[in-house]
């Protein structure tokens, strides 16, 4: 009981003090099945590019440093990262870790919950579905290749040099083909790229701004072609930038657009991109018998 300090008398209780006009309750986090959109998407862009010169600097800095590679000065190691496995796979490797951990930092702020969450990443999904998802990546490798074989295929590209220079990088390139690249690319495009252009597009269409008539079809073909045209460009290089291999690799790109919206799974598709992947090592294992000879790439 509270006493006035003059009279002595009893005082009445007052209400607890109302809160700021400014202050609000905290909104909710967004739903799952709202994320990531494409601003989500271009951010995540974005942030790969400083990654991108903070990895190659520092790797740069520390081949040197550690000698591994001779005395070569910054420029020799800056032109042996783009032609020698041994180099350039540690290197990608690391820009590619380096941009994961940064999205695995600011994501999760960013959407208030877990980033495999906000991924739909599923693992549930794929290791229900494990052996069925790794055929269907062999499957697609190996008709892949049968399907290259009626189209005009670039003799010597740029992948097959790379893997030809040592013993060490063919490994390593198989590795990262079917651990780092299928994980980072898989995240990069299917992850946030392939839900950013289906929610864009139905953010247009609930505006009114596009047809619900027109596009509500649309949505999932236009998101999967415009994930795929980059995806494909992104390996274009590899190929010498012939039109059928970029032709083949749109074709695995939708397919694995398919399998990651079928399933809802960020992971079923990763595990058949890095099936896809090992087929292509499979033959060049066997031609050179566990890369130990090399030269008959050349044959």
């Amino acid at each position: 009981m509270t006493l006035d300090p003059i009279s002595l008398t009893p005082v009445p209780p007052t209400a607890e003090p109302s809160a700021p006009e400014f202050f609000y309750p905290e909104e909710p986090p967004p739903p799952a099945s709202e994320l990531p959109h494409l601003g989500h998407a271009v951010l995540f862009f974005v942030l790969a590019l400083p990654m991108l010169f903070i990895g190659e600097g520092l790797s740069l800095f520390l081949a040197k440093q550690s000698h591994l590679f001779g005395q070569k000065d910054y420029h020799a190691l800056a032109q042996m990262m783009g032609t020698d496995a041994r180099l350039a796979i540690p290197v990608q490797t690391f820009t590619y870790l380096l941009t994961a951990l940064a999205a695995m930092v600011i994501f999760p702020a960013l959407w208030r919950r877990p980033f495999a969450e906000g991924i739909h990443w599923n693992a549930d999904a794929a290791r229900t579905r494990l052996l069925w998802l790794v055929a269907l990546g062999l499957g697609l490798g190996f008709g892949i290749s049968l399907l290259g074989n009626y189209l005009p295929m670039p003799k010597d590209p740029p992948i097959m040099e790379d893997m030809m220079g040592s013993q060490l990088g063919a490994w390593m390139m198989l590795f990262f083909g079917i651990t780092f690249a299928p994980m980072l690319e898989e995240l990069a495009f299917r992850g946030f790229l392939l839900p950013g252009f289906i929610h864009a597009f139905r953010w247009l269409i609930r505006r009114e701004i596009l047809s619900a008539e027109s596009f509500s079809w649309m949505t999932v073909p236009l998101s999967v072609l415009l994930t795929t045209i980059p995806f494909a460009l992104l390996h274009a290089t590899q190929v010498s930038r012939a039109w059928a291999p970029l032709l083949l690799i749109g074709v695995v790109s939708a397919a694995l657009c398919v399998v990651r919206l079928r399933l809802q799974s960020l992971a079923a598709s990763t595990v058949v991109h890095a099936a896809y992947n090992f087929t292509l090592f499979a033959g060049l294992l066997l031609q050179t018998e566990g890369f130990r000879h090399l030269e008959r790439l050349n044959s």
